[in-house]
Formats: C-alpha cells, structure tokens, sequence
C-alpha cells in the first residue's frame, strides 16, 4: 500500500523533527558545542542543503517486493488500529493475529499456480506467454517434484493474483480471437483489435506488478508471521504427463533445446522412447517404420532458411507464406536461395515453420475459394468451417514452439 504524496510529507516532516529534537544535527567530526559556544579554532562548517544529503541508511524503508497477503492484512489493521479505543486495543490485537493464524494454515500447491515469466528462464521471459510459462513450470514442476510441495496463503503476494489474472486472460483471449475472426466480412479487422485488446490487458497488469515491486513498506503495527516454507501434498498426475515430464528439463542455457533438435535425432529419440517393453506394441514393427521414415528424411531436401533469419515484420507476423516469401528473397539475396539439407539434419524449429508454412498456404488457397463462392452466390458456410479446421493450428502452434523453446530432452 503506497503512502499519498501528502501524508507522507506531513509524517516525513513529523519524523524529522522528533529525530532533530533529540540529537541536534552536527557535522560528523566536529567537535561539540557547549552552552551555545562553538569552542576556539573550530573551523567553519560548510553549510549543505538538506535535499542533497546524501541518505545512507535507507536500505530497510523499501523492500523490493510484491506485498504478501500477510502484508496487506496487516498494513489494512494497521490502519484501522489507529481508530480503536485504547482499552480495546488488545481485544483487537488479538483478533488480528487469530486471523493471521488461520489464514496461514490454508496452504497452496505454488507451482499449480501461474509464476513470472522471469522467474522460469530467459526464453519464457522474452516470449511473456503465460500459457507458454504455465506449462513449462509445470512440466518442470513434474519432473523435479516441486509440484508436491505447499506453501501457506500467507506468503502469496499481491503479484501472484495478477499473474491469475495474466494467465486467465491469455486463456480468453483465444476463444475470443477466434470468435471475431468468424464474423462475416470484417472478421479479418477484428480478430487483430481483439487480440490488441487482451495484449493492452496484459500490458497493464505488467505495469501494476513492476510499480508493486518498486514499492515501499507501509506502517505495520505487528510482527512478521512465523509460519511453514515447504510442507508436502502429493499430487495425482496422470501418467501420461509424469512420463512427458521425465523426458524433459528445464532449459538453463547448457543443454540444447528440443526446438534445437534435428527432425532425424528427435525421430531416434522417440523411437528409443517407444521401444520399451512395458509398451504394449510391436517393436519389430516400430522399427522398420522407424528406418523407413529415417531413410525418406535423408534423401529429402528442403530449403535451409528460417523465417527468423529474415528478421523484422516476416518474424514478427509468423504467416507461413509470408515467411517463406521473405526468406526465399533473403537468400537470392545472400546467392544461397538454391541452398538445401536434408530433411534428417533440419531442426525442429525449422520443420516445425515449414509445417506452419503448408498449412497457411493451403488455409489461404481455401480463402480464396470460399471468396470466389461467396461472389457468385454460393451461400455456404465455408469460412466459418475453414476457420475452425485450421484453429488448432493457428492458435496451437505458437504455444507449442514456445514450449520446445523453452525446455530441453534428456
């Protein structure tokens, strides 16, 4: 809880001038002055305005932090204890920490909730998707059984609740791009007003969370609450995710990220994967398919150019025919647009971008398709189907590049 701008100033000046009362204001090393008498061959004292003393003991008065929710508690009766009759000041002491208490018993799974993007890696902090962070916390939560662990309601901070909120909006903001990109004839405008709309959201949120961190402590009439770091609740995790969450790691910058993979080295890894006894598959059969497909990615070659090496709005827009067209240009431009790997040394990231690339060339050719129906006459629901078709990958792609961006195979 910030402090007005004017009451601050009138407790400043308060606080001062009972600091002033009673130890004077000296130079340090002069000597003192008795009965009013400055003593003989004192030297001048060169006179400083106060608003450039420098204030060296200031490190306590701001925390640095988000406030806790027994931070908040506490600040608000704070407040109010200041009202309170002096011969109830105890009663109501009393009710205060009785209400700390039982709020500290209720505990939270912290890593089921959503967590900074700063907090998780450098990736998930520059892409700031919070479904993309939700889900590699959550997976890393997983692997190292942090997931288990609760912590009480107490030690949750303000910035946490927002970080709900961030995560709830990036949540809805799918559906509702989806929905303004059927609305016949300007659902191409506002789909993008849309998605602005929950970007501007979670803009703001991000601007209240930095102004809580750059905070300083209110007045607190109590005691810090002692109470649990880390107790353990285990989860029921469904197998499926416990084995996902096996395969992978956080990526720390020291292990090669899955989006970093080759398609041939990410093909024998789930082939490895798959071939385990406990499956209940013909292996044999694995196998052969295994080679067969490793054969077809290394006598196949591709294009070596990725959308990010055009740089600018190519990268930033993410459209596969845009993309492509960039990057083709890029390359006659370098003398390298005929240059070409095999589809076994592309990595992920790239196979991944010429997947995308398919997709939205064929998602373009139906647009065109529906208009020229819609121009003669034709009245069907075309558009409306093709949105919803390519829907997984428009909105599903991006999350799942961020993901393998952000985490590592074992």
């Amino acid at each position: 809880m910030r402090i007005p701008h004017a009451l601050a100033a009138l407790v400043s000046a308060i606080t001062l001038s009972g600091v002033l009362t009673v130890t004077g204001i000296a130079p340090a090393g002069a000597a003192p002055i008795e009965d009013g008498v400055a003593p003989a061959g004192a030297a001048p004292t060169e006179e400083v305005p106060l608003a450039d003393a420098p204030i060296t003991d200031a490190a306590g008065l701001c925390v640095g932090a988000a406030p806790t929710f027994d931070d908040v508690a506490t600040a608000a009766a704070t407040a109010i204890r200041a009202i309170v009759p002096a011969d109830r000041v105890t009663d109501y002491d009393g009710q205060v920490d009785r209400f700390r208490v039982s709020m500290s018993t209720m505990r939270v799974h912290r890593d089921a909730l959503p967590v900074d993007p700063g907090t998780v890696n450098e990736n998930t902090a520059s892409l700031d998707d919070p479904i993309v962070t939700y889900l590699v916390n959550g997976l890393d939560a997983v692997h190292t059984g942090r997931i288990d662990q609760t912590m009480s309601i107490s030690r949750l901070t303000v910035n946490d609740v927002i970080e709900v909120l961030v995560l709830a909006t990036g949540v809805v903001k799918i559906p509702a791009q989806l929905a303004a990109s059927m609305v016949p004839m300007v659902g191409f405008v506002l789909k993008p007003v849309v998605s602005e709309l929950f970007t501007g959201v979670k803009a703001l949120a991000r601007t209240v969370q930095g102004n809580l961190v750059d905070r300083c402590a209110s007045p607190n009439a109590y005691r810090p609450l002692e109470v649990d770091q880390v107790t353990v609740e285990p989860v029921e995790v469904p197998a499926a995710i416990r084995q996902l969450a096996s395969n992978v790691v956080r990526g720390y910058g020291s292990c090669t990220p899955v989006a970093n993979l080759t398609t041939g080295n990410l093909l024998q890894r789930t082939t490895d994967f798959l071939d385990r006894p406990e499956l209940p598959i013909n292996r044999v059969a694995l196998r052969a398919s295994a080679d067969s497909m490793q054969s077809f990615l290394r006598e196949n070659r591709v294009m070596a150019r990725r959308t990010q090496d055009s740089g600018g709005p190519a990268d930033l827009i993410g459209y596969g025919p845009l993309a492509f067209a960039s990057s083709l240009g890029f390359g006659i431009h370098q003398t390298a647009g005929a240059g070409t790997v095999p589809l076994a040394e592309m990595p992920v990231a790239d196979a991944m971008e010429l997947a995308t690339f398919t997709l939205d060339a064929a998602n373009m050719l139906l647009s065109a398709g529906a208009g020229v129906a819609e121009f003669v006459g034709v009245d069907a629901p075309l558009s409306i189907a093709q949105t919803l078709m390519f829907a997984p990958v428009t909105y599903g792609m991006p999350i799942v590049k961020g993901v393998i961006q952000s985490m590592c195979a074992k």
